[in-house]
């Protein structure tokens, strides 16, 4: 999920053989013994009423936002669509402006004329799903006659496999299940123009923000509401005011009976990626190296731009739906890291290859096949060790870490357009000159804070200057940094007093007058983004492995198989890792006991709001009449015992995709949102722990009396069908 992902959210697909088949699921794939085990869990559907390629089950009703991004849910007959509000943040941020700010009041249409077309907004809906893989084993083998396979040999494979099917009236995507063990063909259908209906406030769609993230209990009214519109043929259409709301093929019923412990609950959605099939060596990279730079890196980054954001309004819009962006994965990682040293995951890994290295060693054949996978996968891991975290540094300090030291790279680039083009004079009179100094460079000072970046870059330049050894600097700039004692505050100040780039101003008088092209090549920014050309870790990468003796992309491709191979030869069942297609998981709502002597309720409920309220702190603040409603307590009908019920704990396996996915009961009725999970399940993306996987989702009663209550958006509840007590 893209909890404050950029993301993504993330929580996990069960790894443990015990409970393997309530793992993420195929949805076409809906053998008999697992749809006897959702029986005996409280499902009331039938299996083609949960998917069916004649249309008509709940699946049609499930799609993916912005290629995979999301996860969302069709609610009404006329193409209303719902999903979380982190996952709408970056529209709703886009059409906010100082006088209209959609981010902070919220937006509501009470008529179709007043929806917002979102531009380059997609939806997308999974028509069939064919099991392929005899098939493309027979293309694979014709195309490995021709020769050796290269790095796009698969991009091959599903060229000649969309062309066959092209004729289909849907678009054709051709995946890979573990490793090319299985492949399947998806056939999708995507709508393209799409409009904001209604968004709560971000004090109400993000209550708790950053603090709460991954916590619980948590307190966030995390919906949006589109809707989808198509030609008048009811095809799909770019944005037209001909258009028309779609006539929805399939659309859920909305329940607001609530939840109570040991409810079956079913999520059907598109996680992006998981890792169950990682080795421990990678994992242990992951642990030692990749998180612990991430974090690190990241969180400075951000407590720079908290920092003015906190100061004034204006930044904080600038740069709110970056630090959205951002924030997730960074405590990710954090929380990643201590869930694998907690539930000893490394180790369970390691435990997991003996058992593989026995398997493939039981016959002559898996050990010609498979012998030294693991013994490879050691030495490929050992080789790259140290150029990894300088990487990893390089990429974070310098690649991701300042808006204006990337528009030095577009600068850069312009340079070498222009000399390729043989100018040698620049003058806005140009084309080309006028698109990069209004398109590109106009931008940055509207949509970032100088002060704020110049700061950042001496941050940054710290962790690249303390980290990344100096026979991986450029020349030039090595030679700058000297004569500027290699201090990142000095040579920061000297880049943003001197950068054409870094000051409007400046930018518009140098442009504004005719100079050689030449003179650019001597702004002090270039020098640094020489450097942020000069590691290439994917080459440093090859060269270590191939000096290994290492392939290991085709190791890791093996390692993946064996496990697999291993697997149906035990019986056991099993799932393929998370790749953006159409997955099911099945679980019941519950509390949790996270760790010795705690123990939390399964529901929230809005007397939480109102403890953790702060009218001082912008994570915990609201808006004036959040505050008188929740004063009067008036639920109508959407409470329950006197109480407003928030959001709700579920053991549903989900991940980076889902976020947005609709949580049904076992009628198949919308009972609530999934958009997080807790803190003690961060190893899932790896490793499930039993236990301690819970999904926390948003009530859709709490939905429900925001828009009544909050909105007055009568005509978006009209629309749906709801489930009364």
């Amino acid at each position: 999920m893209k909890k404050f992902l950029t993301t993504f959210f993330i929580i996990l697909f069960s790894a443990s053989a015990l409970i393997a088949d309530e793992g993420m699921w195929l949805v076409n794939l809906l053998d008999k013994q697992m749809y006897a085990n959702m029986k005996a869990k409280g499902l009331k559907l039938k299996a083609n009423e949960i998917y069916n390629e004649q249309g008509g089950a709940v699946s049609d009703a499930i799609v993916a936002l912005d290629g995979g991004m999301c996860s969302g849910s069709v609610i009404s007959a006329n193409g209303l669509m719902i999903t979380n509000h982190h996952c709408a943040y970056g529209d709703i941020h886009a059409l906010s402006t100082p006088a209209k700010n959609y981010l902070e009041d919220g937006f509501w249409a009470m008529t179709n004329n007043e929806e917002i077309p979102i531009k380059g907004k997609s939806v997308t809906f999974l028509r069939k799903v064919l099991d392929v893989t005899n098939e493309v084993n027979v293309i694979a083998d014709s195309l490995d006659k021709l020769g050796p396979r290269g790095i796009f040999f698969m991009r091959k494979v599903s060229g000649i496999m969309e062309t066959r099917y092209k004729n289909q009236p849907y678009e054709v995507s051709l995946s890979s299940m573990w490793r090319g063990s299985k492949f399947y063909l998806y056939f999708y259908e995507t709508f393209n123009d799409v409009r904001l209906v209604g968004a709560p406030p971000v004090s109400i769609g993000a209550f708790g923000g950053e603090t709460d993230n991954w916590g619980w209990p948590q307190h966030k009214g995390d919906f949006a509401i589109y809707r989808i519109y198509t030609n008048k043929d009811g095809k799909p259409a770019e944005y037209s005011k001909e258009n028309v709301p779609m006539a929805a093929k399939k659309y859920l019923n909305v329940s607001a009976q609530g939840v109570k412990k040991g409810d079956y609950t079913m999520v059907l959605g598109y996680p992006g990626s998981t890792n169950r099939y990682t080795s421990s060596y990678e994992l242990k990279e992951k642990y030692d190296i990749l998180n612990p730079v991430i974090s690190g890196v990241r969180r400075a980054k951000l407590e720079v731009w908290k920092k003015y954001m906190d100061k004034d309004p204006l930044i904080r819009l600038k740069y709110a739906d970056k630090y959205f962006g951002i924030s997730n994965y960074t405590d990710f990682a954090k929380w990643e890291n201590k869930c694998i040293a907690r539930f000893k995951v490394i180790d369970e890994l390691q435990n997991r290859e003996q058992e593989l290295q026995a398997w493939i060693n039981s016959s002559p054949e898996l050990t010609a096949k498979y012998g030294k996978v693991l013994e490879n996968l050691k030495k490929a891991y050992a080789a790259k060790a140290e150029i990894t975290k300088i990487t990893e540094y390089f990429r974070e300090s310098l690649i991701r870490g300042s808006e204006f030291l990337n528009i030095g790279q577009r600068l850069n680039s312009f340079v070498n357009t222009m000399n390729k083009a043989n100018k040698l004079e620049l003058s806005m009179d140009d084309e080309k000159v006028n698109e990069f100094v209004t398109d590109i460079l106009d931008k940055v000072f509207t949509t970032s804070d100088v002060t704020a970046d110049r700061e950042l870059v001496k941050v940054m330049l710290g962790y690249f200057l303390k980290e990344v050894p100096r026979k991986f600097y450029d020349a030039d700039f090595a030679k700058f940094a000297d004569s500027l004692g290699n201090s990142p505050e000095k040579i920061a100040d000297f880049i943003f007093d001197n950068s054409i780039v870094t000051d409007s101003l400046r930018m518009r008088t140098f442009f504004n007058s005719k100079h050689a092209i030449s003179e650019l090549a001597y702004d002090p920014i270039l020098k640094i983004v020489k450097t942020m050309k000069h590691p290439q870790s994917t080459s440093l990468d090859d060269a270590l492995l191939k000096k290994a003796g290492v392939d290991l992309s085709k190791e890791r491709g093996l390692f993946v198989k064996a496990l697999y191979e291993m697997k149906n030869s035990k019986n056991i069942a099993q799932y393929p890792d998370a790749n953006s297609t159409m997955r099911l998981t099945y679980g019941t709502v519950g509390p949790i006991e996270p760790s010795d002597a705690v123990y939390y309720h399964y529901q929230s409920s809005s007397a939480g709001i109102n403890e953790k309220f702060n009218p001082s702190d912008y994570e915990f603040s609201l808006t004036e009449k959040m505050q008188d409603l929740l004063k009067k307590g008036d639920w109508g009908k959407w409470g329950e015992n006197g109480k407003m019920y928030i959001n709700f704990l579920s053991d549903n396996d989900i991940t980076g995709g889902n976020s947005g996915s609709a949580v049904l009961n076992a009628k198949g009725e919308l009972i609530g949102l999934a958009f997080d999970g807790n803190r003690e399940s961060m190893a899932g993306d790896a490793y499930f722990q039993n236990g301690y996987n819970k999904m926390v989702s948003v009530d859709i009663r709490y939905v429900l009396w925001i828009i009544d209550k909050y909105a007055g958006a009568s005509n978006i509840l009209n629309e749906m069908n709801i489930i009364q007590k």
